[in-house]
């Protein structure tokens, strides 16, 4: 078969971040693109629910980018719509608030005496031990140990880990620990608590940042009208059912099924697919031994969102407050209405709680009023009392795959299935869900933006993305921010 590499038709699996970002792209080169997303709306994981005039995120989303150019080019989208805020958050630990991320000056103003004494010890101890004799960093608890101490890690770390994840942080992988914790210097703290150092604190994570004025799903939504100017096609409520391949193993077609049930076909030169990794390579290899025991291993964390509508015009002055403490079962509330006022209605505010879980386990299957009841319940013990009586309605939203998990070894049995990925040759499988890695939106959309790259330059390289922006130090010091 022949075609015009300069207008290839392309299959794109999945309208979130990555998948929007690359149609975007390709659709202003004058490429025949269709979007298939399984969902009534785009935005993937970044997509924004509204009832009766409150917004929801599928999490707590906010937009930076390392990239100048990404951040040019949504604020060339959406304009005014892109607002500048700032980012307050805190950790909920006991009958205190700690600034998020942890702060060492913080903590030793904060902390008991005792608590204080014991941490300073624990994390000179490990600071000691790491010079003497540096550990090998294979668990998130060896390198949060090793970088904190064992009191701290004990306090924060470990209990909130294990709650997100499900599993112990010793079976946890510490790959992902350099691009999301902040390292502190509780040595440094002192001395400025003395007054022997002065000076500023070195930047770690982002305070300012960009946001839309209708949720973080505006800027997905505006993409899709851009792409359908430019004379793509996306396709809402399309499931994908697998892949048709030719003699050398190139995807020619994309099955998927409409809203109402009917099988469909789409020919294609390229896919560029955002579904998860696992079940991209089952339809590569169907039956496969060897593909199911790697596909087998990779799992994701589901989280449950439960949002509420609420009848007075504010909660807290945070925008995010984690909650360590297994007792409660959310780790992370928020505040939509400090991101954007436009996420509730005038004088009035909302919660979103997070609530880690599994497919189909209690929490999962939870009705919405018994949910609430529990949950209200820990909102006033963390100390915001009459949620109850001012809540005007509550929904709730879900993420199978929400975030990868990192269990120790995962990596091989990733790279495993890329290989099978690799195969294809004109196949890209990308984003969160398509690499299984824990990576931010801005990463993904750049992930879009390389992908549609290489297909206008006529060849895929699968491999580029098992690694793309896989930074071993703190991404959001070099983000460009509001």
């Amino acid at each position: 078969m022949i075609f015009d590499f300069k207008k290839p038709r392309v299959a794109v699996l999945g309208g979130g971040a990555c998948g929007m970002t690359a149609a975007w792209e390709l659709a202003a080169a004058g490429c025949e693109v269709t979007v298939l997303e399984r969902e009534p709306r785009l935005g993937g994981l970044c997509a924004t629910h509204e009832r009766d005039g409150y917004r929801f995120d599928l999490g707590g989303h906010r937009f930076i980018s390392r990239s100048g150019e990404l951040v040019d080019r949504v604020r060339g989208l959406l304009g005014e719509e892109l607002l500048s805020r700032t980012r307050r958050s805190v950790i909920l630990h006991g009958d205190r608030r700690y600034r998020y991320p942890l702060d060492a000056a913080d903590l030793a103003r904060n902390l008991a005496s005792v608590e204080a004494v014991r941490a300073v010890a624990s994390y000179a101890r490990a600071r000691l031990g790491q010079r003497v004799a540096p550990g090998a960093d294979a668990s998130f608890e060896d390198w949060v140990v090793a970088r904190f101490g064992s009191h701290l890690y004990d306090l924060f770390f470990g209990p909130y880990t294990e709650k997100l994840w499900g599993l112990p942080p010793s079976q946890l992988s510490a790959d992902w620990a350099s691009e999301r914790i902040s390292l502190l210097d509780l040595g440094d703290a002192l001395l400025r608590l003395l007054r022997v150092r002065r000076g500023g604190r070195p930047r770690s994570y982002a305070r300012g940042y960009f946001y839309p004025r209708l949720g973080i799903g505006q800027i997905f939504e505006a993409m899709g009208e851009e792409i359908r100017r430019l004379g793509a096609t996306v396709t809402l409520g399309a499931t994908v059912t697998g892949l048709d391949r030719d003699r050398r193993g190139q995807v020619r077609a994309v099955r998927w099924r409409d809203e109402g049930g009917r099988e469909r076909g789409l020919d294609c030169d390229f896919v560029i697919s955002t579904v998860s990794l696992p079940l991209l390579a089952r339809w590569l290899a169907p039956g496969d031994g060897e593909v199911e025991r790697h596909a087998e291993a990779l799992r994701y964390r589901a989280v449950r969102f439960l949002n509420l509508m609420l009848d007075r015009p504010a909660v807290s002055e945070n925008t995010w407050m984690y909650v360590s403490e297994p007792r409660y079962l959310a780790t992370r509330i928020q505040e939509p209405r400090h991101r954007s006022p436009e996420m509730a209605p005038p004088g009035k505010t909302s919660l979103m709680l997070e609530i880690p879980c599994d497919v189909d386990d209690a929490v999962w299957r939870a009705a919405d009023a018994s949910l609430l009841a529990r949950c209200t319940d820990d909102l006033g013990r963390l100390g915001f009392p009459g949620i109850a009586a001012d809540t005007r309605g509550c929904f709730s939203t879900f993420v199978a795959e929400g975030y990868p998990i990192y269990t120790l070894g995962y990596g091989a049995h990733q790279l495993a299935l890329f290989a099978h990925v690799e195969r294809a040759g004109n196949l890209a499988s990308c984003g969160r869900q398509g690499t299984f890695r824990y990576i931010f939106m801005d990463i993904a959309m750049e992930m879009g933006l390389h992908a549609a790259r290489q297909v206008l330059a006529g060849a895929l390289r699968p491999r580029d993305y098992a690694g793309f922006r896989s930074d071993r130090q703190l991404i959001e010091s070099q983000s460009v921010t509001a």
